[in-house]
């Protein structure tokens, strides 16, 4: 697998935000948990298939790396559930019409709040897959975590509209 293959694994997330919305409208707050989560754990399962793939793990490395690099998802993913939250409500308050100066400083902090808190999280496990793992796949893991997250920002710039400031 190559590269590549991110940006067929992460096709879903412009329909996964405009199912949240369209839920939201019609299917409820129930429905729109449901195709929430499902976007999510597809998300998770490719994410964990492309780093398999792509970081070319020996059986020693591997038996030492996953049980690291799951419990670093679990707290990346719980930040990140926030940050889809966000977006939800977002774009919720956004077809409302209820955006205001308030809300939008709101909006602001959450946003680099998350960006903060995945940043101290990556600090915070570089050490230890350093322990496990040469540098050089160290870098690559960071890289492919950082090509997942651009494919996944990339994909929701393309259908999260913009405040309009009038």
């Amino acid at each position: 697998m190559n590269i590549q293959r991110i940006v067929s694994k992460v096709w879903l997330l412009p329909v996964l935000v405009a199912g949240i919305a369209i839920a939201g409208e019609h299917g409820g707050e129930a429905a729109e948990k449901g195709e929430v989560q499902k976007g999510r754990e597809m998300i998770r399962e490719a994410r964990v298939e492309i780093v398999r793939a792509e970081l070319h793990l020996t059986d020693a490395e591997a038996a030492v790396f996953w049980p690291i690099y799951a419990t670093y998802r679990e707290e990346t993913d719980a930040i990140q559930d926030r940050y889809a939250a966000m977006i939800a409500e977002y774009i919720r308050r956004y077809d409302d019409a209820e955006l205001s100066n308030e809300y939008a400083d709101e909006l602001i902090k959450t946003f680099l709040s998350i960006k903060y808190e995945l940043l101290d999280v990556q600090k915070k496990y570089l050490p230890e897959f350093q322990a496990v793992l040469p540098s050089l796949k160290v870098a690559r893991l960071f890289q492919l975590e950082n090509k997942l997250n651009a494919e996944i920002d990339a994909q929701m710039a393309l259908v999260v509209p913009l405040v309009d400031p009038t």
